[in-house]
């Protein structure tokens, strides 16, 4: 079982300019060298993200760096607390990895099905689940690597 902490470790981001979140990401795709198992980038959204007319939005987005864990696939009887922020998960950890500055990551994993989380503050965030109750769903095939992108999007309108 793996646990997180009541301490409030508010975490400093430094945002990092991104004029184009597309060309950030297609350039962390050029640098997957893995065969099989999951790669991507991780950005966080911060600001006021509703469309507006007239007037300017102050929605950012920008990478991060952090932890990305992998467990088995993982449902809500799995986990304690309530998403996005989990207090632990009870699941089965079978990888994890770093993002780099750009919010790139890859992990190597034999073909399956899993469940992604980020490691936030002492704690396990996941913002999405499937029709079937699987928080952050992730399936990897044979000879692939599953291309994903992750959002830390705290209350973001």
């Amino acid at each position: 079982m793996f646990s997180g902490s009541c301490e409030s470790n508010r975490i400093q981001d430094d945002p990092k300019p991104i004029v184009n979140i597309d060309e950030l990401i297609n350039n962390n795709i050029e640098k997957i060298s893995i065969n099989t198992g999951t790669a991507g980038t991780l950005l966080k959204i911060e600001g006021n993200c509703m469309p507006m007319i007239g007037g300017s939005s102050t929605c950012i987005s920008y990478p991060v760096k952090r932890t990305i864990l992998i467990f088995e696939s993982t449902t809500n009887i799995n986990v304690e607390g309530g998403g996005p922020l989990y207090n632990s998960v009870n699941s089965k950890l079978i990888s994890k990895g770093e993002t780099d500055q750009d919010g790139f990551f890859q992990i190597t994993l034999t073909p399956g099905k899993y469940s992604v989380f980020i490691s936030e503050k002492n704690k396990f965030y996941a913002n999405c689940s499937d029709g079937q109750g699987v928080i952050n769903p992730l399936v990897v095939q044979n000879d692939s690597v599953s291309i994903i992108r992750l959002n830390l999007d705290y209350a973001v309108y």
